[in-house]
């Protein structure tokens, strides 16, 4: 399970495609999304509409600077809730995007401790990820479907991603779809006496399909539910 969550979590701040960071919502993903949400937790391997890979995540500019944020199993109390640090920062179209290779290597200490030894990002898509564990153990994540709205009040999408976990003489395919949807937490609520930036509220939606690629009549197999709270740290 810790695996699996920290899959999800690195995936969290990967590449989601946005035609423009100033296009009007596209109302047919947004109903999609929100239809994901309403069916959750019986729903089936999705059929994504608009999706494409090919462009990096943008975040509202609220999310600009450095946070600590603390994911809560809903659906497990006993679950310890992991906390980790992450980065988002303007690139040079001067859109908001996550530092994935300082975010993937902090979530991932955070759930794997000793048993992490890197994570390497492919240079050639955003797209891709492996994670080498100890013991020759090691995961390839790629996503492969994506959508999102762009609305500056929040943050609302969906993606697909197919993992395949190698152990010496054996692999295992699974697919991952995962929902993120993020807000501010209250404007009247701020992070310390001088900061002006309010804590950032949210909900992921994560479910298991098994190795059926493709096949939309699959329901899922297993499901969670995560709360996740981001605290401002700093620029």
């Amino acid at each position: 399970m810790k695996i699996l969550l920290g899959l999800i979590l690195c995936l969290t701040f990967q590449g989601i495609f946005l035609e423009s960071a100033f296009a009007l919502v596209d109302s047919n993903v947004r109903e999609f999304l929100e239809n994901r949400v309403t069916q959750w937790p019986e729903i089936y391997l999705p059929n994504f509409k608009l999706s494409d890979t090919s462009k990096d995540l943008i975040y509202p500019e609220w999310f600009e600077g450095n946070w600590l944020v603390t994911s809560e199993d809903m659906m497990n109390d006993s679950e310890e809730p992991v906390m980790y640090n992450v980065n988002f920062f303007k690139n040079d179209s001067d859109l908001i995007v996550g530092n994935r290779a300082k975010n993937s290597e902090s979530i991932g200490k955070a759930i794997f401790g000793d048993l992490l030894i890197k994570v390497v990002n492919d240079p050639e898509s955003i797209n891709n990820q492996i994670t080498y564990l100890k013991d020759d153990f090691y995961i390839d994540s790629r996503i492969t479907r994506r959508n999102q709205i762009q609305d500056n009040d929040i943050f609302f999408a969906d993606e697909l991603v197919i993992q395949t976990a190698h152990k010496p003489g054996a692999s295992r395919i699974n697919q991952v779809e995962t929902i993120s949807k993020f807000q501010k937490c209250s404007e009247e609520k701020f992070v310390g006496n001088d900061s002006q930036m309010p804590e950032i509220c949210g909900v992921q939606y994560v479910a298991s399909y098994g190795s059926k690629v493709g096949d939309t009549s699959i329901q899922a197999i297993k499901t969670n539910k995560y709360k996740l709270t981001f605290e401002f740290i700093g620029n």
